[in-house]
């Protein structure tokens, strides 16, 4: 008996785009080992892509800029953007080296201050989608049930600590309403929130609701899947649509991720093209890549945007609809 379009066809493998993958940590670690590790593991997994981030510490922006020579059909290049000091300069450098996007964190003001624009719009420029972390930012060592006084606790959060203090570091800058800001003022950046905006639930969905270029990554673990299914999120809330697979964790975790989402998907009942969507194709059709490149990058719609440079669209108030204004005649047409 086949199954209905709302059950899991298990005989067919998925097709996985995951979209926050951080290179291997460990900075003794050879690159290329670690590399070909991860791409063991993504083919074993049917992870046809990556977006393998960079990072402003290290030399992390060094050693996904090798894995995209190294796997060039599996790694989407993000690199680890400094708010405060890289510059339009150095993002079109980044662009030039084969990174598709930016990986943003930490900043020191929110988002979407205004000293940040210029590497905003030039990211919008190129074409490069920005994923942004948003909510508190994680330390490390999860306290909801470790002891905190813990002698080995201590000695496991002290490097990050000492790494962080003094910096000004705030997750209260990384605010899921930032995104909107951005969204409004460069409405043609690609944008992805990560963790669905965990804590800010309510405002990553309104978001998404509202703003068409702006998307949200479901990776942060039990959490924020716990959090999507007991508050029935997707669907009602937001749309399979807007929504996009990311693992972010452990190497050893990775196929408990896809796994742990496949049976809350089952749990809500989704339907095969609304997997496929979260999975594959929402993230392939952002970065425009495999089937879908020059068909939905945001250059392929050019001559959509730039249609109404001469002729102004006007909104008809009572309607909704779109009427286009003739200059010349006065007149208008619905749109």
């Amino acid at each position: 008996m086949s199954p209905s379009s709302r059950e899991r066809d298990r005989s067919t493998p998925l097709r996985i785009f995951d979209t926050h993958v951080h290179f291997p940590w460990g900075e003794e670690r050879d690159p290329r080992e670690a590399m070909d590790e991860l791409a063991e593991r993504c083919t074993a997994l049917g992870i046809v892509k990556i977006a393998l981030l960079g990072s402003r510490w290290a030399d992390y922006n060094e050693r996904v800029a090798q894995a995209i020579r190294w796997y060039p059909d599996l790694v989407v290049g993000m690199y680890g953007v400094e708010l405060e000091s890289d510059t339009p300069e150095t993002i079109r450098a980044a662009h030039a080296r084969g990174f598709r996007g930016l990986k943003v964190i930490h900043a020191l003001a929110n988002y979407d201050d205004r000293a940040y624009w210029p590497l905003y719009a030039e990211a919008e420029r190129l074409g490069m989608v920005c994923l942004f972390h948003t909510g508190v930012v994680g330390g490390g060592v999860d306290f909801r049930d470790t002891d905190p006084f813990d002698l080995e606790v201590v000695r496991q959060t002290r490097r990050w600590e000492k790494r962080a203090a003094g910096q000004g570091f705030s997750s209260a800058h990384m605010d899921p309403i930032r995104l909107d800001t951005l969204a409004f003022t460069f409405p043609r950046l690609r944008i992805i929130g990560a963790h669905l905006g965990v804590g800010q639930y309510d405002y990553a969905c309104h978001i998404a609701r509202w703003r068409r270029n702006v998307f949200w990554d479901i990776s942060g673990g039990e959490l924020v899947r716990r959090h999507a299914f007991e508050r029935h999120l997707i669907g009602p809330e937001i749309s399979p649509y807007k929504l996009l697979f990311a693992s972010d964790c452990e190497l050893s975790k990775l196929g408990d991720e896809i796994a742990d989402w496949q049976a809350v998907f089952d749990l809500l009942r989704l339907t095969h093209a609304e997997r496929d969507r979260i999975f594959y194709g929402n993230a392939a059709r952002l970065f425009g890549i495999d089937e879908f490149a020059g068909v939905t990058d945001e250059a392929a719609y050019d001559a959509i945007w730039h249609a109404d440079d001469e002729e102004p669209a006007i909104i008809n108030t009572t309607t909704n609809e779109v009427a286009e204004v003739s200059e010349a005649t006065g007149s208008e047409s619905a749109g």
